[in-house]
């Protein structure tokens, strides 16, 4: 996980004010208790007597020397200062900057993600309406030139069942490309009858593999855009399941629900109403620390991050894998929706 700016633009800004005051008493008091320890023991006068008999090697100007040796150090701490201080305003303008540059970039990709849905939506629509219709129409055409050859034209029966034939197998292979684009119930039955519903397609898919599904709260308000979200979440998830994890033990909850986090005021509570999607399996794992060709994770992470919230995975070899992925439950509402 990447380290937070903000962390590493306080670790690095300058001192506060009751640290510098601080700071200069305990030099004060370490001079004041050098002079009190000088006078006490008479240290100018001992020196004077030490460095007396070596005049001829100049060792009597070495009080004098250091003292303008602390001044230059002094003055050369002074300078490193103000650059440390030039450098961490220049530091913090460049966090601020990527920051920002941070946040235009996931409201871009938010604005793509939600371009692309548009457009697979309509093409589903397209699809649906005005493909399915004519083929619906040659099905029919077919099947009555069937009864009407009445087995007297033979070669016309066997056209007629190929016809049909073809536009099964057509009208089968759109309601796929539909399903793809689309999820199939997500618009007329909700969040949770359509994850049942890639769920239950996925238990077909690998017999060898368990699923529990968990949903829990009420999904009825959310925004389009979080909706296809949390579908495409588990999507992915459970596409990875197939690539990797095919005989494993596969439990997906989802649970809308408040969160209590500290406040501003007064420490108090404020709750917060998010969505949590957590996915587990117990199949071979993944070492995280190693890097990964697939962009699946990343996918994941971006849609989730796109809408303000956090997405995080553990996983180590041979212990299986797990996500999580919290997000507020009133994101996209600000989005144009069509």
């Amino acid at each position: 996980m990447s380290s937070d700016p903000l962390s590493s633009s306080s670790a690095g800004s300058p001192p506060p004010q009751s640290t510098v005051r601080r700071d200069l008493a305990w030099v004060a008091a370490v001079t004041v208790l050098a002079a009190l320890l000088g006078a006490s023991f008479d240290l100018s006068e001992k020196a004077y007597r030490f460095t007396r008999g070596m005049e001829r090697f100049q060792l009597d100007e070495l009080p004098g020397t250091l003292f303008v040796l602390s001044i230059g150090l002094a003055w050369f701490a002074w300078r490193r200062y103000r650059d440390a201080r030039r450098e961490v305003r220049h530091r913090r303008l460049l966090e601020e900057e990527a920051e920002r540059l941070l946040a235009d970039n996931r409201r871009l990709a938010s604005q793509a993600l939600q371009a692309q849905e548009l457009e697979r939506r309509h093409m589903a629509r397209e699809l649906h309406d005005e493909l399915g219709q004519y083929l619906n129409a040659i099905s029919l055409d077919a099947a009555r030139i069937r009864d009407l050859s009445n087995g007297h034209e033979p070669e016309i029966h066997r056209i007629s069942l190929g016809l049909m034939q073809s536009a099964s197998h057509v009208y089968r292979e759109i309601g796929d490309m539909i399903r793809r684009l689309r999820p199939i119930g997500l618009d007329e039955f909700g969040l949770p009858s359509a994850l049942e519903h890639c769920v239950d397609g996925w238990r077909e898919r690998l017999p060898d593999a368990s699923f529990s599904l968990t949903i829990e709260g009420d999904f009825s308000d959310l925004s389009d855009a979080l909706n296809i979200t949390l579908y495409r979440l588990v999507q992915e998830g459970l596409t990875n399941v197939s690539k990797y994890a095919r005989r494993s033990r596969v439990e997906l909850f989802m649970v809308r629900a408040p969160r209590e986090t500290p406040g501003s005021a007064a420490g108090a509570a404020v709750p917060i109403d998010e969505i949590v999607v957590t996915m587990a399996d117990d199949g071979p794992g993944t070492d995280l620390t190693k890097p990964r060709t697939g962009l699946g994770l990343i996918g994941m992470r971006e849609r989730v991050e796109a809408l303000g919230g956090e997405f995080h995975v553990a996983s180590e070899p041979r212990r299986g894998f797990l996500f999580c992925a919290r997000v507020p439950a009133h994101a996209g509402l600000t989005e144009p929706v069509n």
